[in-house]
């Protein structure tokens, strides 16, 4: 497999942050008396773009904008930061990619000075030739960016791996021609993730050591 890029998203494949997000969602949703939800709920609704999941709660869009409540949910985000961790084996992954020659970048659905912020936390800066985010904060569709980097990059889109978390990750994959695997440790779940058809792994070290190189 002649393969010269790692593309990673970032919210639940590097970042441990599944938690973090679904409470702040669920937050949202007590506010607004719609009840509650657990992390296995939040694995098993979360699709992108997230509007959708905020009408099929029940949100009334007549009486608060999107905008209005995708700046709460950051705001709610933002406040368990203390929830947020790095996947225990993202380091030692990173180095085994790049110590292959692979180039490494990120495509994610993140504001990006949010997302600069938290790789500039974690110290990761330099395991990433190109980080692309969104220039808002409604976790729009990433597909636009993921073609913009098929563009900078001197290869075929075939000769990327997409490696993320989520349905729309394969979607995103899928639309700008990239290849796909998938983990299931972040914020979808496994049964969601495997009717893509594409592999899925556990965990980032199970995809490095079983992925056909």
């Amino acid at each position: 497999m002649n393969l010269k890029h790692i593309v990673w998203d970032w919210n639940g494949t590097i970042i441990n942050d599944t938690e973090a997000s679904c409470k702040a969602v669920s937050d949202l949703f007590i506010k607004r008396n719609l009840g509650s939800i657990s992390i296995d709920m939040y694995r098993d609704k979360i699709v992108y773009p997230v509007i959708n999941v905020y009408i099929e709660a029940g949100f009334d869009f007549n009486n608060e904008t999107f905008q209005e409540v995708c700046d709460e949910y950051l705001a709610n985000y933002l406040s368990n930061s203390h929830l947020i961790a790095l996947h225990d084996d993202v380091l030692s992954v990173l180095k085994l990619f790049k110590n292959k020659g692979l180039e490494q970048h990120i495509v994610s659905a993140s504001e990006s000075e949010v997302l600069a912020k938290q790789i500039q936390e974690y110290g990761l800066g330099a395991y990433f030739a190109n980080i692309l985010g969104q220039d808002n904060n409604r976790a729009d569709s990433k597909a636009r960016l993921a073609e913009k980097l098929v563009s900078m990059v001197n290869c075929e889109p075939d000769e990327m791996l997409f490696i993320g978390d989520t349905i729309h990750d394969f979607e995103v994959a899928q639309e700008a021609g990239m290849r796909c695997c998938l983990v299931s440790n972040g914020h979808c779940s496994e049964e969601r993730l495997k009717a893509t058809g594409v592999p899925v792994y556990k965990n980032l070290t199970e995809l490095y050591e079983n992925y056909k190189w």
